[in-house]
């Protein structure tokens, strides 16, 4: 973020939190950003399960479906790695959707420990079908920000996002799992 755009942000963001904490006074944790990026998940579950494909698929089987649409052949490994999920969930979620015939997977035939995994074309047609419907709902998401505040804060998720998990990978290269602290 360049310094002009951090004042105008701090600025505006000041004058806001100000207003928006005046009704959520009494509410304790409203200052933590831990709780509100949660509440924000809930939020957005909710929208994306009355949107899109009348709630049968999950964000996270959407956004499965759609890495393996772009990206066939990906391996189990690789897939959790870009959502950030373990091998474990993984694997569940692709059953999941295998048995729903959206995905298929296969042995690796140049490692049998490996699993590669590609979107059927049910699984295609399925993503191709609830796009709109699920890029609504994002928008719907961020419906009370206005434009440049979308892509201000689409840009300050990403930073948090890509500086915790570097964070992440440190801790647990050192042997603290944080996952085992909650």
């Amino acid at each position: 973020m360049l310094p002009a755009e951090a004042t105008e942000f701090s600025a505006s963001a000041d004058i806001r939190s100000h207003d928006a904490a005046s009704p959520h006074s009494e509410h304790v944790i409203w200052d933590r950003p831990g709780y509100l990026v949660r509440r924000l998940h809930q939020l957005h579950v909710a929208l994306f399960m009355g949107q899109v494909a009348k709630g049968e698929v999950t964000p996270i089987q959407y956004g499965l479906l759609s890495i393996l649409v772009n990206r066939p052949g990906i391996d189990q490994s690789m897939l959790g790695e870009e959502l950030g999920l373990d091998p474990a969930n993984i694997a569940e979620i692709l059953k999941r959707l295998e048995a729903r015939q959206l995905i298929s997977r296969e042995i690796d035939p140049a490692n049998r420990r490996r699993k590669l995994c590609a979107a059927t074309r049910e699984g295609e047609q399925f993503v191709a079908r609830y796009q709109k419907d699920m890029q609504h709902s994002q928008q719907q998401l961020l419906s009370p920000l206005a434009p440049h505040e979308r892509e201000l804060f689409m840009n300050l998720l990403m930073r948090l996002v890509q500086g915790n998990n570097e964070n992440r990978k440190d801790s647990l290269k050192s042997g603290d799992n944080l996952l085992s602290q909650q």
